[in-house]
């Protein structure tokens, strides 16, 4: 009974991490946090008679270590039963620093599509900065 309790008990001293995540790096779709997220359709017309999406948003940079710029999100449309039905993507023109709140606001995005009931935002990718060195 002995060496089988050594023998599990080795095993799970191996299976344990011994180092943490590396967060050593950059990467904007863990570091970026978008919420607050809303999206309207603007009476000012993208053409005659169409509505044009507008969207807010709040992103967060979590990253101590890292500021990002020339962020890519992509806007997903999506009808009454969630299935997609458009989508497109923007560079957004601000930049953000590590552990900082940025309000997007008003981003135009083209013509409503009729069936659209909901839209959601995803940050596709980013460039980044070393802002802060390790300690």
């Amino acid at each position: 009974m002995k060496p089988l309790l050594c023998l599990l008990f080795l095993t799970a001293f191996a299976c344990q991490s011994k180092k943490s995540p590396d967060l050593d790096h950059a990467d904007a779709y863990r570091d970026l946090l978008i919420d607050r997220v809303v999206w309207n359709k603007s009476d000012v017309a993208h053409s005659p008679g169409s509505p044009t999406n507008v969207h807010g948003f709040t992103l967060t940079n979590t990253s101590e270590l890292y500021a990002y710029h020339q962020i890519e999100v992509r806007f997903d449309y999506f009808d009454s039963t969630y299935h997609k039905i458009g989508s497109s993507n923007r560079v957004l023109p601000q930049a953000i620093g590590p552990r900082a709140a940025l309000p997007v606001r008003d981003i135009q995005d083209g013509p409503v599509i009729p069936a659209a009931r909901s839209a959601t935002v995803t940050v596709v990718k980013a460039e980044s900065d070393r802002a802060v060195s390790p300690e």
